[in-house]
């Protein structure tokens, strides 16, 4: 069952990373706010993984964490003064994949149905 997991994280890891690390390093060029375009693909990796791996909270935080150490590879061809075109982007993986991870988590101790009943929201 791990070595399953294994791949379904490195897969969605993979995926993200080569998104954030080709796509963002473009985008980032060009000074436009690459989150906005990213983060959707980057939620939607996230999802794939939790449920891939049988709704293991776990995974979306080691996808998000091997995202991050991806992205980090631009910095091999971003001239030093212009690295916070990684940096940033980088802390933006990890704050995004986080959240996300967290709320994937929340969702599986207390289903949505659950959470509007107990608000007192009806359909």
């Amino acid at each position: 069952m791990m070595k399953n997991n294994l791949r379904v994280i490195l897969f969605w890891s993979v995926c993200w990373g080569l998104a954030e690390a080709v796509l963002g390093f473009v985008l980032h060029l060009v000074e436009n706010s690459a989150g906005i375009l990213l983060y959707p693909f980057g939620a939607y990796c996230l999802i794939m993984a939790f449920r891939k791996s049988g709704n293991k909270a776990v995974v979306p935080v080691l996808v998000t964490l091997i995202t991050a150490f991806l992205k980090l590879s631009n910095l091999a061809i971003t001239p030093p003064e212009f690295h916070y075109r990684v940096y940033f982007p980088v802390m933006a993986i990890l704050s995004e994949g986080l959240v996300t991870s967290g709320l994937l988590f929340i969702i599986t101790m207390l289903p949505v149905e659950k959470l509007f009943i107990k608000l007192g929201i009806k359909r």
